[in-house]
């Protein structure tokens, strides 16, 4: 099984690395800038991370969420489990409270900038 999973690796490998080889050798001709304009919008690109982090955090948070309830649950069967899921639900509403205030910050400083 092991050597399955190597021969598949190298496989993987090896046709990624035709892909970049094909695609360096396109030369500058072939591949299409990112930035067309020739400026970089950092604003954007801030609101972006933040966007995608933030909706990173929230599924996080949930999972933390469903498996604290999960936990909950199950408590009966284990006695330290009722006090961690408490703890994990408490630590998941406070990251996403944390979330809200980072992605409220973020958008009260592009206001006042007026970007």
């Amino acid at each position: 099984m092991i050597n399955k999973f190597k021969s598949k690796i190298t496989s993987t490998a090896l046709l990624l690395a035709s892909q970049v080889a094909t695609v360096s050798a396109q030369g500058p001709g072939g591949v299409t800038p990112i930035a067309t304009s020739g400026t970089i919008n950092i604003p954007g690109i801030v609101n972006s991370i933040m966007n995608w982090g933030f909706g990173l955090l929230v599924v996080l948070a949930a999972l933390f969420m469903l498996w604290a309830a999960y936990m909950y649950l199950t408590a009966g069967a284990i006695e330290g489990n009722l006090d961690k899921a408490k703890h994990y639900i408490l630590y998941a509403v406070i990251a996403i409270v944390v979330g809200f205030i980072a992605k409220g910050i973020v958008t009260v400083i592009t206001g006042l900038l007026g970007t």
